[in-house]
């Protein structure tokens, strides 16, 4: 009987054993899965999509060319290839990447990849948004080298202007949980999604003009609205309207109304409708507390006034097929509370005639064709013309059409 026992034994023990290993690794293996979807949050949270994926291009390839007054610069090929991307980087190379804005070789980053604004990601969320960076499909694609005016191609200089702009965050600091709003949506508007990158004013250092956070900024021929809450920003806008406007790039309420269009249509298109409602609210609960900041509105064109007259002609022409034509005082108030036509500043309102809309938002996808080879300078100017007459807002030339069709 005994030997019988001690086999049974052996036996179970074997049993017990193999199961604790396959409970564990089970476990490993779901937290590994957590992580990589957590990293896929973080990825959509921080838009990496967007700066990353070049029109047509495969997704995270690079290759996006970002014009600067110093040169262009494109993204980098972030997928796993280990030709041309980051497939030979370490864990600590990318950490050190995202916090301290240096690569594998040890060459300092331009800023146009916002480290100044990752450096305060978490440890544990950068090892998360790295373990999803693995497990997007590997791509064979090198994009074009950075053209760079001298001395400003000569990345030794970025040690001074780190100098002079940066401070690396604190790896060590938990992120902000769902239960600290204000705290969180700082992490989200700040950190993740970097918004003051292209919300906030240049210093003469080209560094973010901390006085003029948020406050609205020109960016590749487009302007990136006032997000304060001061009365040319979000200071009249409700929460829901923010909410939805996040959520799906247009919104039409009491408060607001507009519709994303360039960048911000990216935005929404590869970032902020993915986010939870939770996160949304905690962003809109952080930038309710932004101190209010004006706005600089350009002054109006002499020409303007003279264009407004042929722009009712144009509209009907050319929009009224689609657009409220019945408005009372005419097509300028059909759009009377569009915030790209009564904003301060007229170069998204002239983007969005010259070259459309095309974004997906939550609830589906938005497109307006452009008419930047049907309409002349003059043509476009008058439609913008008539369009914030009404309000009130300033007037254009032909020549400032011409401008933004150069970028």
């Amino acid at each position: 009987m005994r030997p019988s026992v001690s086999r049974h034994r052996r036996t179970l023990v074997r049993s017990c054993i193999g199961l604790s290993l396959f409970i564990i690794a089970a476990t490993a293996t779901g937290a590994a899965s957590d992580r990589v979807e957590r990293g896929r949050y973080l990825a959509a949270a921080g838009n990496c999509q967007s700066c990353h994926t070049r029109e047509g291009g495969a997704p995270y390839a690079g290759g996006v060319a970002f014009e600067t007054p110093l040169g262009t610069l494109y993204s980098t090929n972030i997928t796993p290839d280990v030709q041309t991307g980051l497939g030979t980087w370490s864990d600590g190379d990318f950490l050190r990447a995202m916090h301290e804005g240096i690569g594998d070789d040890g060459e300092q980053l331009y800023p146009a990849f916002p480290y100044t604004s990752y450096t305060n990601m978490s440890r544990a969320d950068i090892a998360a948004l790295w373990a999803y960076m693995q497990t997007v499909p590997a791509v064979d694609y090198t994009p074009p080298d950075n053209a760079l005016i001298f001395p400003f191609n000569q990345r030794v200089l970025i040690r001074g202007w780190k100098w002079l702009n940066f401070e690396p965050g604190d790896l060590d600091a938990p992120a902000p949980r769902a239960d600290r709003p204000v705290a969180r949506g700082q992490y989200l508007v700040e950190t993740l999604g970097h918004c003051g990158q292209c919300h906030t004013p240049r210093s003469t250092t080209y560094a973010l003009d901390g006085d003029r956070a948020l406050a609205g900024a020109k960016l590749d021929g487009w302007y990136a609205p006032n997000i304060t809450s001061h009365a040319d920003g979000i200071g009249g806008w409700s929460d829901a309207a923010l909410d939805q406007y996040l959520a799906s790039g247009h919104v039409r309420a009491p408060s607001a109304t507009a519709v994303a269009a360039g960048p911000m249509a990216e935005v929404i298109t590869d970032s902020t409708r993915y986010l939870s409602d939770t996160d949304r609210a905690a962003m809109i609960a952080y930038l309710r507390t932004v101190p209010a900041r004006a706005s600089s509105a350009p002054t109006g064109s002499a020409e303007a006034a003279q264009t407004r007259a042929r722009g009712d002609t144009l509209y009907a022409r050319h929009c009224v097929s689609c657009h409220v034509a019945g408005a009372p005082g005419g097509p300028a108030d059909a759009f009377s509370r569009y915030a790209t036509v009564t904003g301060a500043d007229p170069d998204n309102l002239i983007r969005v005639l010259l070259y459309g809309v095309a974004r997906t938002g939550a609830d589906g996808r938005v497109f307006m064709p452009g008419y930047a080879s049907r309409l002349s300078d003059a043509q476009i100017a008058s439609l913008v013309n008539t369009l914030r007459a009404r309000v009130g807002a300033s007037g254009i030339s032909g020549a400032d059409v011409a401008a933004a069709r150069k970028h």
